[in-house]
């Protein structure tokens, strides 16, 4: 899977803060006016980074506050490059051998993410890419997050919230500016320049420095349908954060039709039954949308063999793309068809059986680009929360 996007319309944080909700593995690639930076992922906790170009190494750092020596590090570097060993980030290498203290690896770790986070959040500009399964090039050194048994892994919310507010701090002491619209700034961040001369101030715990990482179980279950402007990421974070809250079926369906309903104007919740459908709570059907969600439909759709619901229903089939004749005369004939074809069918299953799902569309609206892999990423997280609530 691979999930690309600017950085004007997506903020750097709401993609890292995914990466950690949905626990996934791989490599976040951001690239701007002064090139790429790395962040890597297993079961997603940041296992490793990669500073603008290479610009500042995992190395460097460990060699430029005595945790290892240059002999060391050259050393780890050729055990690396040996013919038939099997392929690991330098800080791997280095713990397997004694090479390196755990905390003295952890440390250099969380200031090289740190740094690069800070970088990249100067951007005004660049897009990123992200993809679930990929090679990283490390100190010339290609390995992958899947293969990874052993890494000193870093907190998501905890380097954030440091990075941020060591930002907020740069910004306003005037060390950092940000990237000018048509130019490329003529000195990058350095390692002197945010402080990494002294590891232990990266140490720090700094809470409620940026107000989006807040704790957002106390946003909840309301029943408007929510504005369409917020970055879908973020919508997705912020249910996600209440995903755990949620301890009924009914509950949970809301949840899924209200962040669809994020991307498209028209949404509908389908109950499988076992010879059918049931139509349920909707959005933008019975009422207009901002006035949330509707009571249920209350009719029942037979499953027309071969349709899209009925592959939805009994093999879980995840659908966007235009609408077939079965759509048309079940759903779309009681309540009117969108003005754009495009349909989406999204399963939500528990214990690999779809128990409902949720039909979307346009309406009356201009058709949008659909982020299908936010979507995947949503309705995997359901099916968990689904099985963990044993409803």
């Amino acid at each position: 899977m691979a999930f690309t996007g600017d950085l004007e319309d997506l903020p750097i944080v709401d993609v890292i803060q995914l990466m950690h909700s949905t626990r996934n593995s791989g490599i976040l690639h951001v690239n701007g006016k002064r090139g790429e930076s790395q962040f890597v992922f297993k079961n997603g906790y940041i296992v490793g980074a990669s500073h603008l170009n290479n610009g500042i190494r995992i190395g460097d750092i460990l060699v430029a506050h005595g945790a290892i020596s240059e002999a060391v590090l050259q050393e780890a570097l050729g055990i690396q490059h040996t013919p038939g060993t099997p392929r690991r980030p330098l800080i791997v290498t280095l713990l397997d051998w004694g090479m390196v203290e755990e905390q003295q690896a952890y440390a250099a770790l969380k200031a090289l993410i740190e740094l690069t986070l800070v970088e990249v959040l100067t951007w005004r500009k660049g897009t990123f890419t992200l993809d679930a399964k990929d090679e990283v090039a490390s100190d010339e050194f290609k390995y992958y997050p899947d293969e990874i048994e052993r890494e000193i892994n870093v907190d998501v919310q905890s380097i954030l919230m440091d990075a941020l507010c060591m930002f907020d701090e740069k910004m306003r002491d005037g060390e950092l500016t940000l990237e000018e619209e048509d130019t490329v700034a003529e000195v990058g961040i350095t390692a002197d320049l945010l402080g990494l001369d002294d590891l232990d101030n990266l140490e720090r715990k700094i809470p409620g420095v940026y107000q989006g990482l807040e704790d957002t179980a106390a946003t909840t279950k309301t029943e408007s349908a929510p504005p369409r402007q917020v970055s879908v990421v973020r919508r997705l974070n912020e249910f996600l954060a209440v995903l755990p809250e949620l301890k009924t079926a009914t509950e949970i369906a809301d949840g899924v039709l209200q962040f669809t309903a994020t991307i498209f104007d028209r949404a509908l919740t389908l109950v499988v039954r076992p010879n059918g459908l049931f139509a349920e709570k909707s959005i933008g059907i019975a009422q207009v949308r901002e006035e949330g969600i509707a009571p249920a439909l209350g009719f029942e759709l037979l499953l027309k063999e071969s349709s899209l619901l009925q592959q939805s229903a009994t093999s879980g089939l995840f659908y966007c793309g235009p609408t077939d004749d079965a759509v048309k005369s079940q759903l779309q004939d009681k309540f009117g068809a969108p003005t754009d074809p495009t349909i989406l069918l999204l399963p939500v299953k528990r214990f690999g059986r779809s128990i409902f799902i949720v039909y979307a569309d346009f309406g009356n609206e201009a058709k949008a680009e659909v982020p299908v892999e936010i979507l995947e990423m949503m309705i995997d997280q359901v099916a968990e929360a689904l099985e963990y609530a044993g409803v």
